[in-house]
């Protein structure tokens, strides 16, 4: 299907730079036209979030110290931000420095990273590889803060080159791994004291930043990637950024990510120049994808696999089930993904193909039944006929089936799938309103659409 209308275009970019979009915020991009919602999707701070800033306030337990907080505290604020793309640039860098909390073992270390890549999110690329170079979780994961002079510990050097810059076997050596860990060696975390109280109940110290220990740095001669000196982590990092290869690794991840899955040389070329003359900025980089004509291609339109987070919390997003994010936990987990627990540094799948087997698909059925269950518990459920008469959706079952189809999947129903669903309500001639909410078809309607292949989409 090509996106030959304004409203496809928008209700596609939600799709990808946000989490897809309840009925209302839908209205509000419309209004504000293609351009200008990609304008305010690109600059978050000239919109107020205080609201998703207050639900993540209110939660009973401290993100920085339980860990079904910490999960709770990003699923709040995915499925009710009004600052759709920061949350998804926040995603990104999260799995492109992909750290599992299993190996960090600290909600405050993994929090606090996560607060880095939210206010980083858009900034210099530069500036976030110098910020998670030094951050704490970073430093846990890949050894860093064992990496002194006395005993070089190359984890986080090879991984800075292979996963987050150039890419694997690209450009580098294993020499240059070798210096580039010499050069990053010396830093240690620094850590709030804990009062004995606090210690007995197992309080998880909150980092107070990082030191350089000068006996613990190699300040010996370097040479990587052909500059020498005493070089440190910043010389380093410096080095990287400035590199072609580094722009292009990066900005071949963020077209697939937003656009299509073989961004072409010509494509890669167009970030590369957005990357060097914005000074590294991820905003420009970014906004090139967002406002080129591949975004809206048809090599751009449906070819990615939702993953669990985007599936689930998409959806709770669309139908405004902000209360079910909560249990939103054990669906994911179940369709083999948690966040701040992904398989390894590489991050999730890519493809998309890996979310998929006959165990996830249940899953995901099992998610679509149960919050449009009848008799599931108060919040945790949708309310078919409120939500229904609140979008005007009461007077055809061509019009439930058209107006749940535009809310959900972009209105991309076939015609065959279309009657099908209509038929199910009970068909344009015999429908009625009162006797479809008694025999629970509006919410089953919105259960079958949860379950189409369209559905799994982005």
């Amino acid at each position: 299907m090509a996106l030959d209308t304004e409203r496809q275009k928008i209700q596609h970019l939600l799709r990808r730079a946000g989490w897809g979009y309840s009925a209302s915020e839908l209205k509000e991009y419309l209004a504000l036209g293609l351009q200008g919602s990609i304008d305010r999707l690109l600059t978050p701070e000239s919109v107020d979030d205080s609201a998703t800033e207050a639900l993540v306030a209110g939660l009973t337990a401290d993100p920085y110290q339980n860990r079904a907080a910490l999960l709770t505290a990003w699923h709040l604020r995915i499925v009710s931000t009004k600052r759709p793309l920061l949350e998804r640039m926040t995603y990104f860098w999260h799995d492109h420095f992909a750290n599992s909390i299993d190996t960090v073992g600290s909600p405050a270390f993994m929090q606090v990273q996560n607060d880095l890549f939210r206010a980083r999110a858009f900034g210099r690329f530069d500036e976030m590889l110098t910020a998670v170079s030094r951050d704490p979780a970073m430093m846990v994961f890949l050894d860093n803060r064992l990496n002194v002079r006395s005993a070089p510990n190359e984890n986080y050097a090879r991984e800075l080159m292979e996963l987050h810059t150039l890419g694997e076997g690209n450009v580098y050596t294993e020499k240059d791994i070798q210096e580039a860990a010499r050069a990053l060696t010396g830093w240690r975390i620094t850590l709030e004291s804990l009062t004995k109280e606090q210690l007995e109940a197992k309080r998880f110290p909150l980092p107070t930043g990082v030191v350089l220990v000068p006996s613990r740095f190699d300040s010996g001669r370097k040479t990587f990637l052909g500059i020498t000196g005493n070089l440190n982590d910043q010389d380093i990092i410096r080095r990287l950024a400035s590199l072609p290869e580094t722009a292009e690794f990066v900005g071949a991840k963020l077209w697939r990510y937003f656009a299509v899955p073989d961004p072409t040389p010509e494509m890669l070329d167009r970030t590369t120049k957005a990357y060097f003359d914005s000074n590294y900025s991820m905003r420009e980089v970014v906004r090139t994808i967002l406002t080129s004509e591949e975004m809206y291609s048809d090599e751009a339109y449906r070819w990615r696999i939702k993953s669990p987070v985007e599936f689930v919390l998409g959806f709770l997003r669309s139908l405004g089930m902000v209360s079910a994010t909560g249990r939103a936990i054990s669906h994911t987990k179940a369709m083999n993904q948690v966040l701040y627990d992904p398989p390894g540094p590489q991050g999730w799948s890519k493809s998309g193909a890996g979310w998929i087997a006959s165990s996830t698909m249940l899953a995901r059925a099992n998610f679509a039944y149960d919050v449009t269950r009848l008799d599931g518990p108060q919040g945790q459920v949708v309310d078919a006929p409120a939500l229904l008469r609140t979008l005007g959706l009461t007077g055809s079952a061509g019009q439930i089936v058209d107006g749940l189809a535009d809310l959900l999947v972009g209105g991309d129903l076939d015609g065959e799938n279309r009657q099908t669903l209509i038929d199910y309500l009970g068909g344009e001639t015999h429908f009625n309103f009162a006797e479809a909410q008694r025999a629970g078809t509006l919410h089953g309607v919105l259960y079958l659409m949860l379950c189409m292949p369209l559905a799994h989409l982005a």
